[in-house]
């Protein structure tokens, strides 16, 4: 008996298995994410300004203004999702 479908399914068996543990990994990582723009948004409006980037995003605070595209002043959720959208296109993820 030939041993073509066992390799297979093993091999498909790994592949999926990746997969599935990448998927985790980048849910965990935009949660992970997500808690820590929570914890820095000390006064609870919804937005990251620039004193709540200094004290607790030191990688947002160094782009801040690159981030903050409409020069208001704060970050809103979807500059920081811009944000975000580009550097995992820049880093090919």
């Amino acid at each position: 008996m030939s041993k073509t479908p066992y390799l297979l399914a093993a091999t498909l068996l790994v592949v999926s298995t990746s997969s599935f543990a990448q998927s985790e990994r980048a849910a965990q990582a935009k949660q992970d994410m997500q808690a820590r723009l929570k914890a820095a948004d000390a006064n609870g409006d919804g937005f990251i300004d620039r004193q709540e980037a200094e004290a607790g995003l030191p990688r947002i605070a160094k782009n801040f203004d690159k981030i903050d595209t409409n020069q208001d002043g704060k970050l809103s959720p979807s500059e920081l999702k811009q944000a975000a959208d580009a550097a995992r296109q820049r880093f090919g993820r």
